[in-house]
């Protein structure tokens, strides 16, 4: 089979390889679509190390091709979105739902090759069935959706809430789009291109406004001091210092972004406003629901407003090229896809 492989930051590989099997537990999934994901970006230009030679990709989709020994459930040909996690399921974060926080955890196109690739051989319990409505470039934005859910449920957003989201990328966007499904009364967003804006008020936010200082003052006058603050943006932003800022007293902030450096708060926010600040960290199972089903019904219902999230699509080929659109926002890119024939 073919994949890319990132032999160096910046620099990919066409490599001809061995299509794996599918081992006891596992099934081969023929990979149809795969989004570039802000943390691909980060390892593209060598923030943080990889091994040369390495298969970047977790946000995919695709029909199962084979089935390892002692799965069932499914049948080759199924259209599934992947969820690339692989755990122990028998430490005590996997048995309460919390599999996400496996000490043993490891993740396709993050510790392992990824679906940058033609195939992909996954855990059996790691695919989920696209219903009719869910076709396969919105199975793959289900991975990101997923994370947007599990940020929103570690702080109970529920009815009434108003809910500020920093950051307009496409966790940014999934956050406004799930705290809509999830009953928020107020939603509002910041964003720095024009396109961000745009999608933000077309899945649900109220208002949009500037990342820059005056953007935070006025988002927190808006939201009248927000019941819940969802922070997207990470990297070496001062986003969660704003967060504190734009929460209401006794209020909840989840954060969502991957900082590359650590950031400086004042301590005495948190004693003046008590918040509860909560790190999320990928997804998992929440009740009778999983962060990923609920995901893929917040998908179906939302179908082809979600879909407008997808503004380029590329061939496997031409993955360079994906890379270099999703990483210049001037080009109008939100998702940036790779579709495989």
């Amino acid at each position: 089979m073919k994949q890319q492989a990132l032999v160096k930051p910046g620099e990919f590989e066409m490599q001809e390889v061995e299509q794996p099997s599918a081992g006891p537990g596992k099934a081969l999934v023929r990979i149809r679509n795969v989004g570039v994901c802000g943390s691909d970006l980060h390892f593209f230009h060598g923030d943080f190390p990889l091994p040369p030679g390495f298969v970047l990709g977790h946000e995919c989709a695709g029909e199962v091709a084979a089935l390892g020994e002692g799965v069932t459930g499914f049948e080759v040909g199924d259209r599934v979105a992947v969820e690339v996690l692989d755990v122990c399921l028998r430490c005590r974060h996997c048995r309460s739902g919390n599999y996400h926080l496996c000490p043993k955890r490891r993740g396709n196109g993050i510790t392992d090759n990824g679906a940058f690739g033609e195939y992909l051989a996954v855990q059996s319990y790691g695919l989920h069935k696209l219903p009719p409505e869910v076709d396969f470039e919105l199975g793959a934005l289900c991975e990101p959706m997923a994370v947007a859910v599990h940020g929103l449920r570690l702080v109970d957003v529920r009815f009434g809430d108003r809910v500020a989201v920093l950051g307009a990328g496409t966790i940014g966007l999934m956050a406004v789009a799930a705290a809509k499904a999830m009953g928020a009364t107020y939603i509002a967003a910041t964003a720095r291109h024009p396109q961000q804006r745009e999608m933000a008020l077309a899945l649900g936010a109220d208002e949009v406004f500037g990342d820059d200082a005056a953007g935070i003052r006025a988002i927190g006058k808006a939201t009248k001091g927000a019941d819940v603050v969802v922070e997207t943006v990470g990297g070496n932003a001062n986003t969660l210092a704003d967060a504190l800022t734009v929460v209401g007293v006794g209020g909840r902030i989840s954060v969502l972004g991957v900082f590359s450096q650590p950031v400086q708060i004042h301590p005495i926010t948190f004693f003046t406003k008590e918040p509860t600040v909560v790190g999320s960290n990928c997804y998992g199972r929440s009740g009778r629901q999983s962060d990923y089903e609920l995901a893929i019904e917040i998908m179906r219902r939302n179908a082809e407003s979600l879909r407008a999230c997808i503004t380029h699509r590329f061939p496997l080929a031409d993955v360079a090229q994906a890379f270099a659109t999703a990483n210049d926002k001037t080009s109008g890119a939100i998702k940036v896809q790779v579709v495989h024939g």
